[in-house]
C-alpha cells in the first residue's frame, strides 16, 4: 500500500469513528417525542356516559299536588275567610254557603219524623194486642224509617254547606267571591301541596329513552339568584304531546324551605345520559376540540392504548354539534379513554401520562 493510499484509508477510518461516537452520544440525548405528555381523558362507560355539563332544558315549577275544592250543594257564598298564598292546616274552615234553605227543609222533615214515630208506636201497641193485621204495623214502620232517612239526607246537605281543607297546604287561587252562587262541583279555592314541587320537562322523542325513574337532575331557579336544588325523575310519559313529538319527564324536588313557588321559571340539567348496552352503537358527546381531521379529511380522536402509556388514533363518524360538544355516532367502544386535553401535542403512538 502506498503512502498516499495509507493516508486516505486512515482519514476515512478516523471519520467513521468520529461519526459513530457523535451518533452514540446523540442517541443518548432524550428527545421531546420520548417525554410522556400529560393528558386528560373521558371514559366511554359500559351502561351510560355522562358529562359534567349535562343536558339542560327550560320549564316551570308546578305544585306536586293541586286540589280544586268545591261544595257538594248549591247556595249563596257567605264566607271565604282565607286569602291567596295563605297556609292552612288540615281540617281548617275555608268557605260556607247559606244553609238556611237546608235547615228549614230539615226542620220540616224532622216534624214528619216525629209524627211518623208517634203513629208507628201507636200501631205497634195495637198490633202487640192482636187487634190489627201485621201489614199495617209494617207500613207504619216503613213510613217512619223513610222519614228518618230523608231527614238524615237533608242534614248532610247542611253539613256540606261548609268547606274544610282535606290536607295542609297553600291557597293557590280563589275562584269565586262572597255573594256569588256556588253549585255542586264548581271550584271555590285551589289548595297546593308545596312540600314537594314538580317540574314537567318537555323532552324530544330522540332523547326520552335516555332517562329513567330515579335519575338525578339539578334545578336552577333564576328568580332565586340562580339557586340550585336537587331533583329526581319520578315519571316519564309513554305518550307524546298531541301538538309536537315531545314527551314529558317529571322531576320532583323536595321544597322544605317553601322557596319554590308554582310558575317560577327554571332550568333543569340532567347528568346521566346515553344509556345503552354498547357505546359503539350509542351517540356520545365529546368536547369539540378533541375532534381532529387528518390530511385526507377524515375525522379522528386520540384514545389511550390498553396500558394508557401511548396515544392511538381512532377514526369516528360525527353527528350534530350541540352546546355540550360534538356528537359521535360510531367509532368509539365501551371503555375507550378519549384524550380531551394535551392532544395537540401528540401524534399516533406518542407516549402519554394520564393525569387523574
Amino acid at each position: 500500500m502506498s503512502n498516499i493510499s495509507r493516508c486516505i484509508y486512515s482519514f476515512i477510518a478516523s471519520s467513521v469513528l468520529l461519526f459513530s461516537a457523535c451518533k452514540s452520544k446523540e442517541d443518548k440525548t432524550p428527545t421531546l417525542a420520548q417525554t410522556p405528555i400529560n393528558v386528560n381523558v373521558m371514559t366511554i362507560g359500559n351502561s351510560f356516559s355522562s358529562d359534567s355539563s349535562g343536558t339542560q332544558y327550560s320549564s316551570t315549577v308546578d305544585a306536586n299536588k293541586t286540589i280544586n275544592l268545591s261544595f257538594q250543594v248549591s247556595g249563596t257564598v257567605l264566607r271565604i275567610p282565607v286569602e291567596v298564598g295563605q297556609y292552612v292546616q288540615k281540617g281548617q274552615f275555608l268557605a260556607e254557603v247559606d244553609p238556611t234553605a237546608y235547615r228549614s227543609q230539615y226542620e220540616a222533615q224532622m216534624a214528619q219524623v216525629r209524627l211518623a214515630k208517634e203513629n208507628y208506636d201507636r200501631v205497634l201497641t195495637v198490633f202487640n194486642k192482636g187487634s190489627i193485621a201485621e201489614i199495617k204495623m209494617l207500613n207504619a214502620k216503613s213510613e217512619y224509617e223513610q222519614a228518618k232517612n230523608s231527614a238524615n239526607a237533608t242534614y248532610q246537605n247542611i253539613v256540606h254547606t261548609k268547606l274544610f281543607a282535606p290536607q295542609s297546604g297553600y291557597i293557590g287561587d280563589k275562584q269565586i267571591e262572597v255573594g256569588a252562587t256556588a253549585g255542586p262541583g264548581v271550584p271555590i279555592v285551589s289548595l297546593f301541596d308545596l312540600g314537594k314541587v314538580s317540574i314537567h320537562v318537555p323532552v324530544p322523542e330522540a332523547e326520552v329513552n335516555n332517562y329513567k325513574n330515579g335519575d338525578k337532575a339539578t334545578v336552577t331557579i333564576g328568580a332565586l339568584q340562580n339557586k340550585t336544588f336537587d331533583g329526581v325523575v319520578s315519571k316519564i310519559a309513554v305518550v307524546s304531546s298531541q301538538s309536537a313529538p315531545v314527551y314529558t319527564v317529571q322531576v320532583d324536588v323536595v321544597n322544605s324551605s317553601k322557596e319554590l313557588k308554582p310558575g317560577m321559571s327554571c332550568n333543569v340539567t340532567f347528568h346521566t345520559i346515553k344509556r345503552n348496552a354498547s357505546a359503539s352503537n350509542t351517540k356520545v358527546t365529546i368536547p369539540q376540540e378533541a375532534l381532529q381531521i387528518d390530511e385526507s379529511g377524515k375525522d379522528f380522536v386520540y384514545v389511550t392504548n390498553s396500558d394508557q402509556k401511548n396515544a392511538v388514533r381512532k377514526y369516528v363518524t360525527i353527528g350534530e354539534l350541540t352546546s355540550n360538544g360534538i356528537t359521535i355516532l360510531s367509532g368509539l367502544n365501551d371503555g375507550d379513554n378519549v384524550i380531551i386535553s394535551g392532544f395537540h401535542k401528540i401524534t399516533d403512538s406518542s407516549k402519554i401520562n394520564v393525569v387523574h
